[in-house]
């Protein structure tokens, strides 16, 4: 699943990162009906690693079912620290 992050453009600098973590939480909420959605660290390390102003334009993730109506979202690639 690829999450665009363009709409972000329009923000302020200090909150994009903050928004484009409730972006992708909503996203996936909605295409997956879930009630529950985990964001693993590395993929918020992805998100941040440019800092708090400069989140990627978009994310390539994976989204895995845990429970009922419970989503864990995982980066689709690796990430290097």
């Amino acid at each position: 699943m690829v999450i665009s992050f363009r709409r972000l453009v329009n923000t302020r600098h200090a909150n994009r990162a903050g928004r484009a973590i409730k972006l992708l939480r909503k996203m996936v909420a909605r295409h997956t009906g879930a009630e529950k959605v985990i964001i693993t660290n590395e993929l918020v390390m992805l998100i941040t690693r440019k800092g708090m102003e400069k989140p990627p334009n978009k994310v390539t993730v994976v989204v895995s079912k845990i429970a009922e109506k419970i989503y864990i979202v995982k980066p689709a690639v690796k990430v290097r620290t």
